[in-house]
């Protein structure tokens, strides 16, 4: 990597916000947890997954299931951003009516409302394709904060189709961390650094250490790099939120450590950290 003279984070804490968390469910306890309405239209409804620990919603063989999970009601007022997020699997996804296969009528929704309950607006679909496979969802609810009665349900809709699991549901004023990759570091090679997730056509800084992985507090909280921290210039997202940066590392680096890192420099916010040693 290229050595640059410009620091990539002012190491202190002046200016640094903490992040505020209005929900967090990991549904230990139960379904429908402490607070929450199960709203049961037809069927059996959402059910506890005590196996897993997790929200669930069977296929149900007989009739057409028709079942929300809500939140209690959340207030927006002080927040400037509001982020959902949760982890899903889903399966017979087949079954689910905009599959591109699909064998159903099945439907899996996020939906939000403002009025206690008495309309819903759906803020999220389930797309999935793969029978089982863990996704992270992230949605971002900004253009709703400053409500007072804000409420999320998770809709499921389905005859004899899917099976729905959620867990781990937070409500908080944080955007999902970028994440950062590379394809390798070896001595007197090229190296393309690659942070996806990040916000689309916005600026995005990566920076290494040599000398450890920290924590180092910063104003973006604490980092995995200890100083001195050098970065390079800034490189841009696409309209998809990729940045990728082509560099070169030299052969004085064989056989040192280099611990790196990246920000998104719009929302503040950290990706995972890398340490390699340098082949």
């Amino acid at each position: 990597m290229i050595r640059s003279t410009t620091l990539f984070l002012a190491l202190a804490l002046a200016g640094s916000v903490q992040a505020q968390t209005l929900l967090s469910e990991d549904f230990s306890a139960g379904v429908p947890p402490s607070g929450w309405i199960h709203t049961n239209d037809s069927g059996i409804g959402w059910l506890w997954d005590d196996a897993g620990l997790q929200a669930w919603h069977d296929d149900e063989v007989i009739g057409t299931a028709d079942n929300s999970l809500v939140t209690p009601v959340l207030d927006l007022e002080r927040m400037s951003k509001v982020w959902l997020h949760f982890d899903g699997k889903t399966n017979y996804a087949d079954f689910m009516a905009n599959h591109p296969f699909s064998v159903g009528d099945g439907v899996n929704t996020v939906e939000i409302s403002l009025d206690g309950g008495t309309s819903w607006t759906v803020v999220w679909t389930d797309t999935t394709e793969d029978n089982l496979k863990p996704y992270k969802a992230h949605v971002d609810l900004s253009a709703y904060a400053g409500s007072l009665l804000f409420e999320i349900r998770f809709h499921y809709y389905g005859t004899f189709a899917q099976e729905w699991f959620i867990d781990n549901v937070v409500v908080d004023d944080t955007p999902p961390a970028p994440i950062y990759s590379n394809t390798g570091l070896y001595a007197g090679v090229g190296v393309t650094l690659t942070v996806t997730g990040a916000t689309p056509s916005s600026p995005v800084a990566l920076a290494y250490s040599l000398t450890g992985p920290g924590p180092t507090a910063t104003i973006y909280g604490m980092v995995d790099l200890s100083p001195p921290i050098i970065s390079i210039p800034p490189i841009t997202a696409d309209a998809a939120g990729t940045a990728t940066k082509d560099t070169f590392v030299p052969m004085a680096a064989l056989g040192i450590m280099i611990y790196s890192q990246g920000v998104d420099l719009t929302t503040g916010t950290l990706s995972n950290s890398l340490a390699q040693l340098v082949l």
